[in-house]
């Protein structure tokens, strides 16, 4: 039986090589499992965190921080922090990710916190930061960094300068 010329390695498929179709495939697979529901990329618990910088008062600038905790699973998930302190943590850095300022440190009861998050739904909530206005430069941009039950979420902040 004779093999087809296309079929023999170095001839036919020129650069092509065996390993490249098992990537094409590889891919291919991957992509199809995807479409159809058998893989999911996207993450269980998903942070989404917005702002808005508020009037300079003396050397407070208010940052209204609104986080939402989403459940992108068909199962209720546990949320557990702990200490009530540790639900919500912060930190400002500048451009460079130098630290900046960071949550005060409390007081706090030595309680584990415990809640749950139903299957696909969300739970919203609001914060004021107090952000001293004599650590921030003009001349750089910061970002927020938020910890919320857990999750990790980001911000860009520009504050406005009197």
């Amino acid at each position: 039986m004779r093999i087809p010329d296309f079929l023999k390695p170095g001839r036919g498929l020129g650069s092509f090589s065996p390993m490249g179709l098992v990537l094409v495939f590889g891919i291919l697979t991957i992509g199809l499992a995807s479409e159809y529901g058998l893989v999911s990329f996207t993450e269980d618990l998903e942070l989404k965190v917005s702002g808005e910088v508020g009037v300079q008062s003396g050397d407070i600038i208010p940052l209204q921080v609104q986080v939402q905790l989403i459940n992108n699973t068909d199962n209720e998930l546990a949320l557990t922090a702990p200490t009530p302190c540790k639900v919500f943590k912060w930190v400002l850095v500048d451009s460079r990710r130098d630290f900046v300022q960071a949550k005060l440190d409390e007081i706090c009861p030595q309680v584990m916190m415990q809640g749950s998050l139903p299957a696909n739904s969300n739970t919203t909530e609001a914060f004021v930061l107090d952000i001293d206005a004599t650590r921030l430069r003009p001349d750089t941009s910061y970002e927020l960094r938020v910890s919320y039950w857990g999750t990790m979420g980001t911000l860009p902040v520009d504050f406005v300068f009197d």
